[in-house]
Protein backbone atom coordinates (compact mmCIF):
# COMPACT_ATOMS: atom_id res chain seq x y z
CA UNK A 1 0.00 0.00 0.00
CA UNK A 2 1.34 3.68 -1.13
CA UNK A 3 1.66 6.22 1.46
CA UNK A 4 0.63 9.70 0.57
CA UNK A 5 1.27 12.86 2.62
CA UNK A 6 -0.89 16.26 1.56
CA UNK A 7 1.29 19.54 2.05
CA UNK A 8 -1.50 20.94 4.79
CA UNK A 9 -0.69 17.42 6.66
CA UNK A 10 3.21 17.68 6.48
CA UNK A 11 2.61 21.72 7.65
CA UNK A 12 -0.07 20.33 10.54
CA UNK A 13 2.57 17.62 11.70
CA UNK A 14 5.61 19.55 12.93
CA UNK A 15 3.11 21.57 15.20
CA UNK A 16 2.63 18.74 17.38
CA UNK A 17 4.30 17.65 20.50
CA UNK A 18 7.46 15.20 19.43
CA UNK A 19 5.67 12.29 21.25
CA UNK A 20 2.19 12.94 19.32
CA UNK A 21 4.49 13.09 16.24
CA UNK A 22 5.96 9.84 16.72
CA UNK A 23 2.99 8.02 17.43
CA UNK A 24 1.46 9.70 14.53
CA UNK A 25 4.32 8.48 12.33
CA UNK A 26 3.36 4.85 13.72
CA UNK A 27 0.08 4.99 12.95
CA UNK A 28 0.97 5.56 9.72
CA UNK A 29 3.29 2.70 9.21
CA UNK A 30 0.66 0.33 10.85
CA UNK A 31 -2.56 1.42 9.18
CA UNK A 32 -2.36 -0.86 5.88
CA UNK A 33 -2.26 -3.55 8.70
CA UNK A 34 -4.71 -1.91 11.19
CA UNK A 35 -7.11 -1.82 7.62
CA UNK A 36 -6.40 -5.54 6.85
CA UNK A 37 -7.41 -6.87 10.11
CA UNK A 38 -10.03 -4.71 11.68
CA UNK A 39 -12.19 -7.37 13.17
CA UNK A 40 -9.58 -8.02 15.71
CA UNK A 41 -8.62 -4.88 18.59
CA UNK A 42 -5.73 -2.89 17.74
CA UNK A 43 -6.55 -0.29 20.24
CA UNK A 44 -7.23 2.33 17.02
CA UNK A 45 -10.39 3.38 16.41
CA UNK A 46 -10.85 3.66 12.70
CA UNK A 47 -14.33 5.24 11.32
CA UNK A 48 -15.91 6.53 8.24
CA UNK A 49 -16.45 10.25 8.98
CA UNK A 50 -17.60 11.82 5.23
CA UNK A 51 -19.45 9.94 2.61
CA UNK A 52 -16.80 11.16 0.29
CA UNK A 53 -14.22 8.06 1.24
CA UNK A 54 -12.70 10.00 4.41
CA UNK A 55 -11.46 8.60 7.46
CA UNK A 56 -10.23 8.92 10.63
CA UNK A 57 -7.86 7.46 13.06
CA UNK A 58 -7.95 8.52 16.81
CA UNK A 59 -4.69 8.37 18.29
CA UNK A 60 -5.65 8.51 22.36
CA UNK A 61 -8.26 11.06 23.19
CA UNK A 62 -7.12 14.22 21.87
CA UNK A 63 -5.86 13.32 18.29
CA UNK A 64 -6.89 12.49 15.16
CA UNK A 65 -5.45 11.53 11.69
CA UNK A 66 -7.51 12.31 8.31
CA UNK A 67 -7.15 9.81 5.19
CA UNK A 68 -8.52 8.85 2.52
CA UNK A 69 -8.29 5.48 1.24
CA UNK A 70 -8.39 3.96 -1.98
CA UNK A 71 -7.11 1.08 -3.91
CA UNK A 72 -3.34 0.08 -2.69
CA UNK A 73 -3.12 3.82 -1.47
CA UNK A 74 -4.23 6.12 1.52
CA UNK A 75 -3.60 9.60 1.52
CA UNK A 76 -3.33 11.50 4.99
CA UNK A 77 -5.28 14.72 4.89
CA UNK A 78 -5.15 16.50 8.25
CA UNK A 79 -4.04 15.82 11.74
CA UNK A 80 -5.70 17.60 14.73
CA UNK A 81 -7.36 17.72 17.60
CA UNK A 82 -11.57 16.68 17.21
CA UNK A 83 -12.72 20.36 17.03
CA UNK A 84 -9.68 20.58 14.01
CA UNK A 85 -11.91 17.63 11.97
CA UNK A 86 -15.28 18.76 12.98
CA UNK A 87 -14.21 22.32 10.90
CA UNK A 88 -12.25 20.34 8.20
CA UNK A 89 -15.76 18.35 7.65
CA UNK A 90 -17.71 21.48 7.30
CA UNK A 91 -15.35 22.75 4.52
CA UNK A 92 -16.58 19.60 2.35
Amino acid sequence: MKIFLTERFQKEIPALEKKDRSTCFELILKLPIFIGYAHQHSGVALRKIHSSGVWEAKIGLGLRLVFTLRPDEVVFVSVGSHDHVKKLLSSL
